[in-house]
């Protein structure tokens, strides 16, 4: 069964998931101690505008605070976005994350998609901003992407934002696995924001808290800032999430550890995946797509192994599946399984 989502293991049990992108490494200790400090909190209401947590990140992001709205994930965001602005018209790539187009559709907007294809790698190029005209309100780029790991390049990044700022179209940026790459900060818009931009980042995936529920957006624009945090639900980000946070933004080593982890071992799964046969994908990212042969991971599954079946992703066919990178002795565990199952 192919499922829209990685990391769908409720219902399986003694499984390794290698299908959701979540940091290896596991929660930091400091938060999972600013969770437990913090469950007297729990009787009472959450402050609605994460005042502490936005301080944090503003310095963290070097913005002002009011230019920064959290949420419960990343995908909170997404759809309070799409609501906060209403776009009528809107410009997407494929593949990509599919959470894009149905915010979209919930509000009646017209979606194109861009196909990034298998000859240009799946990368973004010119082409892209090529199409943008006045009648796009907004467009939705991730870098990396998922599920491909592909970095948008800083040149057409920045080309990207000043074509939006010229068209009055909001240019959204998810980089929610952009803590991952080495040197990411040269890769982010926040190097080219402007009044017209919005950065979408997460806690979920670098600080291994998805059952947390956090995440936030850096806006170009502080009245964008304010639409958007009138968006959805007043109380949209609990006391434990905010605790949580606050923690986080102080692991700075944990994360050099994990840059330092993900780009070994991508490296080591990268040359051993191209040994057994199969398409690989160079990624720059904490996951890699690659194509084999159909139902792998049906096989995978029986060998006590979920790998995320990318068939349901636009752009993508049969074959193409996405891994996360994880810890060596676990990446080892995958390759003797894949080997047993793309071999015989």
């Amino acid at each position: 069964m192919t499922h829209e989502h990685g990391g769908n293991i409720s219902q399986i049990e003694n499984i390794l998931d290698f299908s959701a992108n979540i940091n290896p490494l596991g929660v930091p200790e400091s938060v999972k101690v600013a969770v437990r400090d913090n469950l007297g909190s729990i009787e009472k209401y959450p402050d609605p505008y994460c005042a502490e947590l936005r301080s944090r990140l503003a310095i963290h992001e070097k913005m002002p605070a009011e230019n920064i709205v959290c949420g419960s994930g990343a995908d909170d965001l997404i759809f309070r976005i799409v609501h906060a602005l209403r776009p009528r018209r809107a410009l997407i790539c494929a593949p990509t994350f599919s959470e894009y187009r149905k915010a979209l559709e919930e509000v009646g907007c017209e979606i194109r998609e861009h196909i990034l294809t298998k000859s240009s790698g799946f990368t973004m190029t010119d082409s892209f901003i090529e199409e943008l005209d006045e009648n796009y309100d907004i467009c939705f780029v991730c870098t990396p992407n998922n599920p491909t790991g592909k970095l948008i390049t800083a040149d057409i990044l920045k080309k990207l934002a000043d074509k939006c700022r010229e068209r009055n179209t909001i240019l959204v940026c998810d980089e929610c696995f952009l803590g991952f790459v080495q040197d990411g900060a040269a890769f982010s818009l926040r190097r080219c924001m402007n009044e017209s931009s919005i950065i979408l980042k997460a806690f979920t995936k670098l600080y291994a808290m998805a059952g947390i529920r956090l995440g936030y957006v850096v806006c170009g624009s502080s009245a964008a800032a304010e639409r958007i945090q009138n968006s959805g639900q007043f109380w949209s980000v609990s006391a434990l999430a905010q605790a949580a946070g606050i923690a986080a933004l102080a692991e700075d080593d944990y994360v050099r550890r994990t840059i330092s982890l993900i780009a070994a071992e991508r490296e080591f799964l990268t040359a051993e995946l191209s040994s057994l046969g199969v398409v690989i994908c160079p990624s720059a990212a904490n996951f890699l797509l690659f194509k084999s042969t159909a139902g792998l991971a049906e096989k995978m599954l029986s060998e006590g192994i979920l790998i995320r079946d990318c068939s349901n992703f636009n752009g993508l066919s049969d074959g193409y599946y996405r891994i996360s990178v994880r810890t060596h002795d676990e990446n080892v565990r995958l390759l003797d399984s894949l080997g047993r199952c793309i071999n015989g």
